[in-house]
């Protein structure tokens, strides 16, 4: 486990360092990934630096934050569920081990001034688990998801206080505003500074300024059949995964876009049930989540002017990734408010998950590429190999693990301190040398999954089909209990190969359950039947 690095002298000035996370997104919904939204910024970053078409989260929001900060699998950090406490086992206890250190830990003994601002969900007041109690100089969080119009209650440094919406009202407009704060007080300090940037965007509910929702009403009447196919080759035209039918890969349980009336038929908004939504309705959805991630791309823009402006830009290294896949959660489908105004509480249901995770199949919660596959954007203007500049890493898998990692590699810590880490370091890449491959491992909510190369075994969970139906999706229950797929050939997981290769499954299952033993994880059946959670 992680616990401290001591700090390694470095010749040149260390750079600062940003790490933006955004919440319960598809893997293809920025600009530079084939997505809609207008990421301008996003975008430049990705230009400007490069790009990886296969990095890999959590499957869900506080695992991915736990790995993320920690460097460890979420078991090992303590959250190998959410934060509720799950199980007798620390593994499970839903907050960030008191003994593992954190980002803010780690890059504060390395001589940076640390920084948070935005969603934490890995800790409480209660268990002293706060940001401010991770290493965190100074942070600003709602803790938990919140919704963006009425949040009105914030924890700055430790101390609960009502927000100060003189400037914004909209939560991602206060979180840049709180972001430039923090780099202007960074100035102050005469050293290098870190910062975990965790925007809500675009987590449920559907809200959004009507100034940035008028950009897309109506650019989603076209309907999320005729939008998948212009994703899927937009994707290819990248360079990031190529063309097949898509047919292939829009989920069964997505209804058709032809079954619902054309136009404004029940004029205005009509969210009695999802099935009486006309096709406005439906559009009004899409065009209100576009709307969010445009806005959050406003702010990353507005932070990035403002390095520029104090003179820290180039010597920044700004990473971009998304804490799990879309979400086919069906909340607030009773709800009759207009989505993106205060009122609204809704999230877009699977027919759009089913659009933002393309070209890739499942959801938010799974282990599938759908539930774990993020973009992410690295860029270091000041360090960056003129060669890989707009490159796309396709060979590499990248890791959650690997930020910790990655971030001490560029304060300086020596490489053989890095070794017994769990992850790499990506900064070689970004410079044009290679790193080595290596397995990884997933288990969230009973799914489960190993990385072995171009291999990949995964299994969905036994009974996930009767947890998730109230909302609606995967009714159907699993075929079997492993599939293996080579994702050199088949990223989109469409055929399963376990049948032609028993060997290579039962190799791999050994391999997986030795991982499973060392990280504390236990079998989803007997957690939940020493819990005191409904499920």
């Amino acid at each position: 486990m992680i616990f401290f690095i001591a700090t390694d002298s470095a010749a040149q000035k260390k750079p600062n360092i940003i790490v933006v996370l955004a919440d319960d997104m598809g893997f293809s919904d920025i600009g530079c990934y084939g997505g809609e939204a207008k990421t301008p910024n996003l975008d430049a970053l990705a230009t400007e630096g490069m790009r990886f078409s296969q990095f890999y989260n959590g499957a869900r929001c506080c695992p991915t934050r736990a790995s993320l900060l920690t460097g460890l699998y979420a078991q090992q950090a303590g959250v190998g569920y959410m934060t509720g406490k799950l199980g007798a086992t620390e593994e499970y206890q839903g907050h960030i081990k008191n003994e593992v250190a954190t980002l803010g830990d780690l890059m504060k003994d390395q001589g940076y001034t640390t920084l948070h601002v935005g969603k934490w969900h890995v800790g409480n007041i209660k268990n002293k688990t706060m940001p401010k109690d991770k290493g965190f100089e100074r942070s600003w969080t709602t803790e938990g998801t919140v919704d963006y119009w009425n949040v009105t209650k914030a924890y700055e440094d430790g101390v609960s206080k009502t927000i100060d919406k003189s400037k914004s009202n909209f939560l991602t407009d206060i979180q840049g505003d709180k972001a430039i704060e923090y780099l202007d007080y960074s100035k102050t300090k005469d050293k290098p500074f870190f910062m975990y940037l965790a925007f809500n965007a675009s987590h449920w509910p559907l809200h959004a300024k009507e100034e940035d929702i008028a950009k897309y009403q109506g650019k989603f009447l076209k309907g999320w059949e005729v939008l998948k196919k212009e994703r899927i080759r937009k994707i290819d035209s990248i360079g990031l995964v190529k063309a097949i039918s898509d047919k292939k890969l829009i989920d069964a349980e997505v209804p058709k876009w032809a079954d619902y009336p054309a136009g404004d038929k029940f004029k205005g908004y009509n969210a009695v049930t999802s099935d009486k939504h006309d096709q406005a309705d439906w559009d009004r959805q899409m065009a209100v989540y576009a709307a969010q991630i445009d806005n959050m791309d406003q702010n990353l823009g507005r932070i990035i002017a403002h390095l520029k402006a104090i003179g820290e830009y180039e010597n920044t290294i700004i990473m971009y990734l998304q804490d799990n896949g879309a979400c086919a959660e069906s909340i607030g489908k009773n709800d009759e408010n207009l989505p993106g105004t205060a009122e609204s509480y809704i999230a877009y249901g699977l027919p759009w998950a089913n659009l933002s995770n393309t070209p890739f199949r499942m959801y938010k919660h799974f282990v599938h590429e759908g539930g774990i596959s993020t973009p992410f954007i690295i860029n270091w203007p000041a360090q960056m190999n003129k060669k890989m500049k707009g490159s796309i890493e396709k060979n590499i898998s990248g890791h959650l693990i690997d930020i910790v990692p990655t971030c001490l590699d560029a304060a300086g810590v020596a490489t053989a301190k890095l070794n017994s880490l769990e992850g790499i370091s990506l900064l070689p890449l970004a410079k044009g040398q290679d790193v080595k491959k290596r397995t990884l491992f997933w288990e969230h909510e009973g799914n489960r999954a190993i990385r072995e190369g171009d291999w990949k075994l995964v299994s969905r969970y036994v009974d996930d089909h009767r947890f998730f139906k109230s909302w609606g999706w995967t009714k159907a229950p699993r075929k079997k209990e492993w599939e293996l797929y080579n994702i050199a050939d088949d990223r989109w997981e469409l055929n399963d190969l376990s049948a032609q290769n028993p060997q290579k499954v039962n190799e791999m299952i050994k391999e997986y359950e030795q991982w499973f033993k060392r990280v504390g994880a236990i079998d989803r059946k007997e957690l939940i039947e020493g819990s005191k959670e409904k499920f």
